[in-house]
């Protein structure tokens, strides 16, 4: 039976994309839009922190402080990225559908910041 595209809840319906009852089409919509507006900036950002992440990581060679703050920051803006942004790739989306990916990547951001406390726990290590 074919599912709901945001709750993933099974239809009445095959020609039905959403929910009757429920307010699931205009979240979904909502959810497109919003999508559709920040992917770019998204885009961008990430880009960015895995640059950081990466000059971060060839630092610590060097200088094990500074290299381990810089990817804990990166990671800190990756975190706080992900959670205002909760986008993941269509297939996941088409998989477990728009309400769980969004746990799913809220929980990865969640993620970020615990390995941003745990490099930030290594730089003040080596301070």
């Amino acid at each position: 039976m074919k599912k709901c595209e945001y709750c993933a809840k099974e239809l009445e319906s095959y020609h039905l994309q959403y929910c009757k009852v429920s307010d699931c089409e205009e979240k979904a919509l909502k959810f497109y839009e919003f999508r559709r507006t920040k992917e770019n900036i998204f885009g961008v950002i990430n880009i960015i922190i895995v640059i950081a992440i990466t000059a971060g990581l060839i630092a610590a060679v060097f200088v094990p402080v500074v290299g381990n703050i810089i990817v804990s920051a990166a990671l800190v803006v990756l975190g706080i990225t992900v959670l205002s942004m909760p986008f993941a790739p269509d297939s996941f989306y088409q998989k477990y559908k728009i309400k769980k990916t969004t746990k799913l990547v809220r929980i990865f951001g969640v993620l970020m910041f615990v390995a941003a406390a745990v490099f930030a726990g290594v730089a003040v290590h080596y301070a």
